[in-house]
């Protein structure tokens, strides 16, 4: 297509010098990879019930309430991953209260914490939106014995299969 129209192009052309001019062509930027929005990797989160969400807030809260909020989200995150793992239960109670796991559950550390509307604000964050799909497990002092360590975050260190 002609972009626009000049005198030379109105008037026929001679027979002895007929020449076809190249037809201008409107050329457009592609955009680089970077540019392009992408989606969040995983699976969207199943509606969770409030009673969860302040389940999951509360074993946060007793876990990690003195750790930086990252340190937090990757706590969160920790339940969320395993409840989409095959390896674990598929809901937030079954997860937390499985033997063994998240021991401040188990003892009066949690009986000293309080859910507040920052850590509720928190784990619907991580719903919306993880921080992390790979940990599975953390602890305090040092790495798991099982799985591979990945990183640690103030007192806490991560660990995915």
């Amino acid at each position: 297509f002609r972009l626009k129209d000049t005198p030379e192009a109105a008037e026929e052309p001679e027979e002895a010098e007929a020449v076809e001019e190249p037809e201008e062509v409107e050329t457009v930027e592609t955009p680089e990879v970077e540019d392009i929005p992408m989606e969040p990797v995983g699976k969207p989160m199943p509606i969770m019930s409030q009673k969860d969400i302040e389940l999951i807030a509360l074993v946060m809260l007793a876990e990690a309430e003195g750790e930086c909020e990252l340190g937090q989200r990757l706590v969160i995150d920790v339940i969320l991953n395993r409840m989409d793992s095959p390896k674990y239960p598929d809901n937030a109670h079954d997860v937390i209260y499985q033997p063994g796991q998240f021991t401040s559950m188990w003892g009066t550390r949690v009986d000293r914490v309080t859910v507040t509307d920052e850590a509720i604000n928190l784990v619907e964050e991580e719903l919306a939106s993880r921080t992390n799909y790979e940990v599975l497990y953390f602890r305090t002092k040092h790495y798991h014995k099982f799985g591979t360590p990945l990183f640690q975050v103030g007192n806490h260190y991560f660990s995915t299969h």
